[in-house]
């Protein structure tokens, strides 16, 4: 028999959340009191201290409650999916579904799930927070958020994934660089050129080591945190780069051609994945949303 009742755990991640009882109280509308009680009937039950109560200055977790704190989440996340299943009409997706993306894959996925995927389920409460990958993945792990669309490369421990997409690495060049009328290129062939960095602590944790680990340790002549400003400066001709995503048009924000290029010879992958917790298997809801974004093909630029 279990001790404990899951309006307990609902008002402990509330009090946790809002940093006080009194918080708490005001957001839920429910009063100090009765998360007063909840917490000490939640504690009692468990056996375990989860909160330091201090006068004036709100509560802080135990070691014993941050650990709970996460299992909490993840306890009422599936209890929300059990409901939802039971409520719902087989077709039917409903209730809240909280994905985080990371932040250079949000311009091309986050359109086709709003549009595609949860204009298609109107039952269904979509929210989708855009940021680096590890600390989106961190909040999943903590039960924040549902599952996290990012590259495999980016999967952190504690994580699994399902791949949507494969995410092979190509060479962008500008139309007047000696390799733009080629099918494809070889790294080795880029040693002497200057390169356009996207400098993002992905690329440099990920996609240098991996270029380096391929044969080419690239010449950084030029830098930004900006995709399109780093395809902007390749149609200029200061450089080339290398990237995973790939737009369906071919130009710059200036209008200007850009050509990508094949690369020949092994390079690792960088495959688009959806990453959720080790000790548990997508929900309904998620797994629709993965199944979508597999199916899903990107629109072909004219």
């Amino acid at each position: 028999m279990f001790r404990y009742t899951l309006r307990q755990v609902l008002h402990f991640v509330a009090i946790a959340d809002h940093g006080s009882i009194r918080a708490a109280a005001e957001a839920t509308h429910v009063s100090q009191a009765g998360l007063s009680l909840a917490l000490t009937e939640l504690e009692k039950a468990l056996g375990v201290q989860l909160a330091v109560r201090q006068k004036a200055k709100g509560i802080t977790l135990t070691s014993a409650g941050r650990r709970f704190l996460s299992e909490a989440r993840m306890l009422l996340r599936q209890a929300d999916e059990l409901q939802a299943t039971t409520a719902e009409s087989p077709d039917m997706l409903a209730g809240p579904l909280d994905i985080g993306c990371y932040s250079t894959l949000a311009a091309f996925w986050v359109p086709p799930i709003t549009a595609g995927f949860a204009a298609a389920n109107p039952h269904l409460v979509l929210s989708i927070t855009e940021g680096p990958p590890r600390r989106l993945q961190l909040d999943m792990l903590e039960g924040r958020l549902d599952a996290v669309l990012t590259h495999t490369r980016h999967v952190i421990d504690g994580a699994q994934y399902k791949v949507v997409r494969g995410g092979r690495p190509y060479v962008l060049v500008g139309a007047t660089h000696r390799l733009a009328g080629r099918s494809a290129v070889r790294l080795a062939e880029l040693a002497d050129d200057d390169m356009v960095l996207l400098d993002i602590p992905t690329v440099r944790e990920n996609q240098l080591p991996n270029l380096r680990a391929s044969g080419l340790d690239p010449k950084i002549a030029w830098r930004s945190t900006s995709y399109e400003a780093v395809r902007g400066m390749v149609a200029r001709g200061l450089g080339y780069t290398v990237l995973v995503q790939r737009p369906p048009h071919n130009a710059s924000y200036e209008g200007l051609p850009v050509i990508p290029l094949p690369i020949e010879g092994p390079i690792g992958h960088s495959d688009i994945c959806f990453a959720f917790p080790a000790k548990q298997q997508p929900g309904r809801k998620l797994q629709a949303l993965i199944d979508y974004c597999a199916a899903y093909t990107p629109p072909v630029s004219p």
